[in-house]
């Protein structure tokens, strides 16, 4: 019991000290140090040369390696746009067990095919016929650039 009190005591006294001195050496106007002895200065390094006008205006490329793209938004904010067959389908011809398709094509009118399963016309592949339509499997690009294997149906109306 007396040693706890002369410990406390005794950090108690310390404290009051450590204040006591902090304050006053607080309130004193100290010069400021003195600097070192002047050196000698470097020389200045030369100009850089300047790059040709053709590096300087290029543009830099985002390299992803496997990343997402901090500068497009985010997948789900942006709407996936179904795959389009730029196609018409004309009529589906029935030959024993298997189907054909008659196509015209969309970009050039007048052109037409006749197509069956895993036929590849513009840049789509033939992935099945049946008696009223025809199911085409279509390489796209997301937003972030991966490619995504997407299928589009057309329908047969028959007249």
């Amino acid at each position: 019991m007396r040693q706890d009190r002369l410990l406390r005591n005794a950090a108690v006294g310390s404290v009051v000290i450590f204040i006591l001195v902090t304050a006053t050496a607080c309130g004193r106007d100290t010069p400021p140090p003195t600097p070192f002895p002047a050196q000698s200065l470097p020389q200045a390094a030369p100009p850089i040369a300047s790059l040709p006008q053709e590096e300087k205006e290029g543009s830099a490329a985002y390299q992803s390696r496997g990343r997402r793209d901090p500068f497009r938004l985010p997948r789900l904010m942006t709407a996936e746009k179904p795959p389009t067959v730029h196609l018409k389908l004309t009529g589906i011809i029935r030959e024993g067990h298997s189907y054909y398709a008659l196509v015209e094509s969309d970009s050039s009118p007048g052109t037409g095919y006749v197509i069956r399963e895993n036929d590849v016309v513009d840049s789509a592949r033939v992935v099945k016929i049946t008696k009223d339509s025809v199911v085409f499997e279509v390489q796209t690009k997301n937003s972030e650039g991966k490619l995504l294997t997407r299928y589009a149906q057309k329908t047969y109306v028959w007249e």
